[in-house]
């Protein structure tokens, strides 16, 4: 007997159970999310799984699909988005190709980016920048940086500037990679490819 044969039987003939796994499974992914800004932790799938009151004969099989799962997405859909397409009373998962754009950035506007959302996630604690009223060197910079890239920030209704998404996953990238001590010279974010290079 193996997960995936179990997957089948599930789906056949209990709508109920089969729901049921996929709650679980959507929860250890949630649980893999937290990998993010702590890759130097480690998970222990064993006691996960009995948590989860997984089998033990399951175990390897589980890690197996989510490994799978990466590796699709990683190199199958690396250039593509998977979506869903209804036609004619069905549903279809259809590809679109990504249309990467490319930023380029300085080492200077990489430490300055570091520096904001530093600030904004644990100085700050997610509250927006007053670059009007405030005039410290770091909104000063902030404010420059904004006129070069503004799609890392968005303007709110209150008057303050917050990171945009792209912002926060950039910085995040940033915060990572200097934790680590890695230097960055060219990131991938959905459809952005960022370069760090600086003119001589």
């Amino acid at each position: 007997m193996t997960l995936s044969s179990d997957l089948r039987k599930l789906s056949n003939s209990n709508g109920d159970q089969f729901h049921k796994f996929l709650q679980v499974f959507e929860q250890i992914i949630d649980i893999l999310k937290e990998f993010k800004d702590n890759y130097e932790k480690k998970l222990n799938f064993t006691k996960l799984v009995k948590i989860f009151n997984i089998p033990d004969i399951y175990t390897n099989e589980l890690i197996s699909l989510l490994l799978g799962n990466q590796d699709i997405f990683q190199n199958v859909f690396q250039d593509y988005h998977l979506k869903k397409k209804k036609e004619n009373n069905s549903v279809y998962l259809i590809t679109e190709k990504k249309i990467l754009v490319e930023i380029v950035f300085s080492t200077a506007q990489i430490k300055l980016l570091n520096d904001i959302i530093y600030t904004f996630k644990f100085i700050k604690r997610g509250k927006g920048f007053d670059i009007i009223r405030n005039g410290t060197k770091l909104l000063a910079n902030l404010k420059s940086l904004k006129s070069e890239h503004p799609y890392l920030f968005e303007s709110k209704e209150n008057g303050l500037i917050y990171p945009s998404s792209l912002g926060l996953e950039l910085g995040d990238l940033i915060l990572s990679y200097n934790k680590g001590s890695k230097e960055i010279k060219e990131l991938t974010i959905d459809n952005y490819t960022i370069v760090v290079r600086d003119d001589e």
